[in-house]
């Protein structure tokens, strides 16, 4: 068997892995109670009537809007519910919040969106309003190059609610399965809990809270200062951005029902997420947009960063993007610098490539030995064994040295696929040509079949074995279908490294480089 059918047969068992674990980590449909002693010292109740959630209430007509531009980011403010209409990160050119819907939105006890009154005070921003006996104030205050605080008081009475329930908008409109599968939710206790599989429709999370985020693919919205609250109400929301989305309205939204993983049609990956929080009579909360960069998230020393932790493959994700960005910095292209990384690794793992080929050119010419072997002691298959063992030894040929390079390279290639994935820095980094956003698919597929064509060459000029041939032409075929809906990024690096890959083979196979 060649290294290229190895190659292949090796890459399929990576997607073979990737699609089963893709569909076993897909939360239960069942809406069993979550154990409260599950999460730490924090108790989670399932809301009991789904039914019965209230219809949000309708945003007033005539309220005002107020734009706050800061350096980082820019805010628009409605005097309808105290709420916050737009939050744009100008960096990413991208506003998280839905079309239509609003954040931070303060209702009354009827459930009714209060008309503030509005002034402005240095860097804050004030909201009253007036009903009968009771006041409501509440206070943006600026001062924070990634957000801002909110302060909201009532005069009377002793329950508040701040509405985050529209949750955050999909921004990446190109590959919205892609981004709804890295929404999540995540609480900060003793210590930091992901609640995207425990939330079916509504529950409530209580208990000593410092924070909690709402997560898209390449954004999160942190709510800080949290020590105070009586309840977190949490909802799964709807899959579009639709400004009429509620907790128990379900829709059939076809285009992001299914993610593209390869060629394959996964689950829509995931869901988006709205929150309410439930307190006493003064909430005090500070709100930060930050971009999903472990490096950044680390900065803020309250373990963001455990958002962008990427699990076990996690550390040397972190290496190759750090290369990745310092390559960035010398060729000025994140494309170029996915084709030089190409040629690292392939200069990296030459040594074992050389041996692995040459392994390769033994076993083909010890074929004829092995055939007579084989027939001479088929019905003796411990001397079979044996003449085989004697057979490899006399050629010094270890017939599982071709899969060496393969193992050690395989945590690599998953640590790259994640980094190509989820890095916010591929996110619309343009190459050349059509190719505009490395964090999306080529569109006109041809990485992918280039790629495929390349193989194809390649398997053909190393493969002997006339039995093998069905295999040779099918093989690269499958990887072209695989790799046909994979961001350009990862196409890029796979097309760079099989064209060095026929060039390797070609200067062994000529006797270069010894």
């Amino acid at each position: 068997m060649s290294d290229r059918v190895r190659t292949a047969l090796a890459f399929g068992l990576i997607i073979v892995i990737l699609l089963l674990w893709n569909v076993f980590s897909k939360p239960s449909k069942n809406t069993e109670q979550v154990r409260s002693d599950s999460l730490d010292t924090t108790a989670i109740s399932k809301h009991p009537e789904v039914d019965e959630i209230p219809l949000p209430a309708e945003i007033p007509e005539n309220a005002d809007t107020l734009v706050i531009d800061k350096p980082n980011f820019r805010v628009v403010l409605s005097s309808a519910g105290g709420s916050v209409k737009e939050l744009y990160l100008k960096e990413y050119n991208v506003n998280i919040i839905p079309e239509n819907e609003y954040l931070f939105v303060s209702r009354l006890p009827n459930n009714e969106i209060p008309v503030y009154s509005t002034r402005c005070e240095g860097d804050s921003v004030i909201f009253i309003y007036q009903l009968h006996d009771e006041s409501y104030t509440k206070i943006y205050s600026f001062n924070n190059p990634y957000g801002f605080g909110i302060r909201s008081e009532i005069s009377d009475g002793d329950k508040q609610l701040l509405s985050l329930k529209a949750g955050l908008r999909i921004t990446e409109e190109k590959n919205m399965g892609e981004d709804l599968r890295h929404f999540n939710v995540y609480v900060k206790n003793e210590k930091v809990e992901q609640l995207k599989k425990k939330i079916k429709d509504v529950f409530d999370y209580t208990g000593n809270i410092k924070w909690f985020s709402l997560r898209t693919k390449y954004f999160a919205l942190i709510i800080n200062n949290l020590a105070t609250l009586d309840t977190i109400r949490f909802y799964k929301l709807p899959k579009d951005n639709n400004p009429q989305t509620t907790a128990h309205i379900k829709t059939n939204f076809n285009d992001v029902n299914t993610a593209m993983f390869g060629c394959f049609y996964m689950r829509g990956g995931g869901d988006r997420f709205g929150a309410e929080i439930l307190g006493q009579r003064l909430l005090d909360i500070e709100v930060l947009l930050v971009p999903v960069k472990y490096t950044e998230l680390t900065k803020f020393k309250q373990g963001y960063e455990q958002m962008a932790s990427g699990g076990l493959m996690g550390p040397i994700a972190r290496i190759i993007l750090w290369i990745f960005n310092l390559l960035h910095s010398i060729f000025k292209n994140y494309g170029f610098a996915i084709m030089f990384f190409a040629i690292l690794v392939k200069l990296i793992f030459f040594p074992l490539s050389k041996k692995m080929i040459q392994s390769q050119q033994k076993m083909q010419m010890i074929q004829p030995e092995l055939k007579k072997i084989q027939s001479k002691y088929k019905d003796d298959p411990q001397r079979l064994n044996q003449e085989m063992m004697q057979l490899y030894k006399t050629y010094k040929v270890n017939p599982f040295g071709g899969c060496l390079p393969l193992l050690i390279q395989m945590p690599i290639f998953f640590a790259l696929y994640q980094t190509l994935i989820t890095s916010i820095e591929f996110r619309q980094a343009p190459f050349i040509f059509w190719l505009t956003d490395l964090s999306i698919k080529d569109p006109l597929y041809i990485l992918p079949i280039t790629m495929g064509v390349i193989m194809l060459v390649q398997s053909l000029m190393t493969t002997l074995d006339p039995r093998q041939r069905f295999m040779v032409i099918i093989m690269p075929i499958f990887m072209v279908f695989i790799f046909l809906n994979f961001p350009s990024g990862l196409q890029l690096y796979w097309f760079s490294y099989n064209i060095l890959t026929l060039l390797e083979h070609i200067i062994i196979k000529r006797g270069g480089m010894k």
